[in-house]
């Protein structure tokens, strides 16, 4: 039992040697309260930047101010409508003539360009479409 004593007392006065605590004086003092004032000056005086709007809410925002406008547009047209004897002339722009084979193309055309860009678009928000984006950012 004492020999196991001897080991504990041997090895705490080996570990009290080998931890060297620094000595506080007024200079280690003085640099923790010129530091702690430093950061209560940079708290009470902060410089203040505008706050960076991220990329989605850029879009929603723009988005958003599309739908408002053309919310406006339709209540002051048809408000108009309904509510006055106020009378809208909308100048009658005539469309050129345009076949009914070439609308059937142009129709056709359109619908598989839409279709496409869709379908890219959704491709987009998989797994798939997330690796593909990292791998054309590093060409681009």
């Amino acid at each position: 039992m004492t020999r196991k004593l001897d080991i504990e007392a041997r090895l705490e006065r080996s570990l009290v040697n080998q931890v060297k605590a620094p000595q506080l004086d007024r200079k280690f003092d003085a640099s923790v309260w010129a530091r702690i004032e430093a950061q209560s000056q940079a708290a009470t005086n902060p410089v203040l930047e505008p706050p960076r709007m991220s990329r989605s809410a850029r879009w929603l925002m723009i988005s958003n101010a599309i739908g408002v406008a053309v919310a406006l547009a339709l209540i002051v047209y048809f408000g108009a409508q309904v509510l006055g004897p106020v009378e809208v002339n909308v100048p009658v722009v005539s469309a050129p003539e345009i076949s009914a084979t070439t609308m059937e193309q142009i129709s056709h055309v359109a619908l598989n360009v839409i279709t496409g860009v869709s379908l890219i678009f959704a491709l987009m928000f998989t797994s798939l479409g997330r690796r593909l984006r990292s791998e054309l950012q590093q060409y681009l």
